[in-house]
């Protein structure tokens, strides 16, 4: 049975790929949960928000799991105006944004990998190969967005992925990065979003109320935003175990 490490930054990016699983056992830390799902067995990891806490948490959960898979998934921001919130975008290369005068840096993911995952299809929206752009904080604004995809001709953006993928590349991992998107292009979200999430990953009740304190407007921004997420999680499940079941009927090599 293969070992498949799922990582995201919160929790609420796995909520939906939590049900899918049998034979659940509760795991301390940040690796919380474990099951099976077609025929693999599924550790559920979070590695929080941001680069290098990301990569800190995924080399230990590397070195203490031995996986065969890393599925590094999550939510991410759409930088082109043809995705839509669900859609599925499989990182086929990883830039790290530019920073302090440095050049952008840029992974390549293993193409055996990305025929598989590519072939994948979901019942809520589209799966497609692409560029994913990591950046150090959220990109709130529609002209960010814009601004950003323009520069680094990349098609979605997020915090973790480039640091996620370096690691495991590092290690010899076969790893596979996905993000589903959140917010389209055009969309500008309310700031102070990324105050929300807890350490667990949960929604905090002061950081949901930081938020509306200081932006009483945001109110019904957020039962918005809310079917937004849950509608990134289904699809992040959906790819999950659509590409696990092409794993398990025929890419025993992969």
């Amino acid at each position: 049975m293969k070992r498949v490490l799922v990582t995201a930054a919160v929790r609420q990016e796995l909520s939906a790929l939590e049900r899918e699983l049998a034979d659940v056992e509760s795991l301390p830390g940040e690796g919380y949960l474990r099951g099976t799902l077609e025929g693999a067995e599924v550790h559920l990891t979070l590695t929080g928000i941001g680069a290098g806490k990301a990569r800190r948490r995924v080399e230990l959960l590397l070195a203490e799991r031995r996986p065969d898979l890393l599925l590094a998934v999550g939510f991410g921001g759409g930088l082109i105006g043809t995705l839509r919130n669900g859609d599925v975008i499989i990182a086929e290369r990883v830039v790290e944004a530019a920073s302090n005068g440095q050049e952008p840096r840029q992974l390549s993911a293993d193409e055996v990998l990305l025929a598989v995952a590519a072939d994948v299809s979901i019942p809520r929206g589209s799966v497609r190969r692409g560029c994913l752009l990591s950046v150090p904080a959220v990109v709130s604004s529609a002209k960010g967005k814009r601004d950003l995809g323009s520069r680094y001709g990349a098609d979605g953006v997020d915090m973790e992925s480039f640091a996620i993928l370096a690691a495991a590349l590092d290690r010899g991992v076969s790893c596979i990065v996905a993000r589903a998107v959140f917010d389209e292009a055009a969309l500008d979200l309310p700031p102070g979003l990324e105050k929300i999430p807890g350490p667990d990953g949960r929604a905090r009740s002061m950081g949901i109320v930081g938020l509306l304190l200081r932006r009483p407007w945001a109110f019904t921004r957020l039962f918005s935003l809310r079917s937004r997420s849950v509608r990134a999680a289904d699809s992040l499940a959906a790819f999950v175990r659509g590409l696990l079941r092409s794993m398990e009927g025929g890419a025993e090599d992969v």
